[in-house]
């Protein structure tokens, strides 16, 4: 994802000593996540004391999440998903042209608001955006091939 200026920091990517450490991490894990499970994580504080820190199973799953990444060295950032983004930032959300984004703007498609002279878009609205393109593009696949069996295509 991409790092957006004035709302998120750089994309965070770990070194390779980071690394080997959130491999290790992920892979004592890996089992609870998939087991999809909250645990209780005891964290050594000063003197002795011991914190217990309860985490859900989707809480979980998201460390793992994380983990991975750093131990593959995937640049990973974190958007809010009230951020919102420039048109530019958009379309390489949606590997798509910026002139395409745009026309999608204009024709309502996707939600957006004028800043000056330029647009933005929330990210949970490219989200919605993204979903909805998605379940449109299943749609079209599955009337295509309900076409292909009526006319004897198989």
């Amino acid at each position: 994802m991409l790092a957006l200026m004035d709302q998120t920091r750089e994309p965070f990517v770990a070194d390779e000593a980071e690394a080997v450490i959130a491999r290790k991490a992920a892979d004592k894990l890996k089992a609870v996540a998939e087991a999809n499970v909250g645990v209780k994580i005891t964290v050594d504080g000063k003197e002795d004391e011991k914190i217990i820190v309860p985490l859900p199973a989707r809480a979980v799953a998201f460390i793992y999440e994380v983990l991975e990444a750093m131990a593959n060295r995937t640049p990973m950032s974190l958007i809010p998903h009230d951020a919102e983004l420039t048109t530019q930032q958009a379309a390489d959300y949606l590997n798509v042209s910026r002139p395409h984004l745009i026309r999608q703007l204009e024709a309502n498609k996707l939600q957006y608001r004028k800043v000056g002279s330029h647009r933005r878009v929330r990210f949970a609205d490219l989200i919605d955006y993204e979903r909805a393109c998605r379940h449109e593009q299943k749609k079209a696949l599955v009337d295509l091939n309900d076409e292909a069996k009526r006319l004897g295509l198989e």
